[in-house]
């Protein structure tokens, strides 16, 4: 049993590593919003995704140890939470607790932190779009090639009100 809860909290602390880890590389994206180049961005979606990917793994196997400690005490392990297994866990409770209560901290912080940068990517996205409409209009108002493929020899202008 104890084994099984000294795996557990392994297991936690790996999570709270990679939750900050995760957090890291989420902060750093939204404090250089819009200044990254393209390497720069590919390289931190690849060290975001790699996060995600390790902390699917690690809650397969929180998942997986759950379900073993569920049925040594004959349990339901949809009902078998870190809160109800905290007072059961003998002199590893508090510890376990202070994993709780760290990895809920590091969850919220990503959640918060995944939010500000997806309504940043969201506003570059309207800025991009009503570029581009501007753009469309002013070709549709001033076109380059006349309707028998011929340059136009007049420079386009721009209304005001289209751009």
């Amino acid at each position: 049993m104890d084994n099984l809860l000294s795996e557990l909290q392994a297991i936690l602390h790996q999570q709270i590593e990679l939750h900050g880890a995760l957090g890291d590389e989420l902060e750093q994206e939204a404090a250089r919003d819009g200044e990254l180049d393209s390497n720069a961005l590919i390289g931190l979606q690849i060290r975001k995704n790699r996060a995600a990917r390790g902390l699917r793994e690690l809650e397969r196997r929180r998942l997986a140890l759950v379900r073993t400690l569920a049925a040594e005490w004959a349990e339901p392990a949809e009902a078998l939470t870190l809160r109800r297994i905290i007072p059961r866990a003998g002199e590893l409770g508090p510890t376990l607790q202070a994993c709780h209560a760290q990895l809920v901290e590091r969850v919220e912080r990503v959640r918060h932190l995944a939010r500000v940068t997806s309504g940043n990517a969201q506003a570059r996205l309207k800025a991009v779009d009503a570029t581009l409409a501007v753009i469309g209009e002013a070709i549709r108002l001033h076109p380059t090639y006349s309707d028998a493929g011929r340059l136009h020899k007049v420079t386009p202008t721009l209304k005001v009100t289209s751009a």
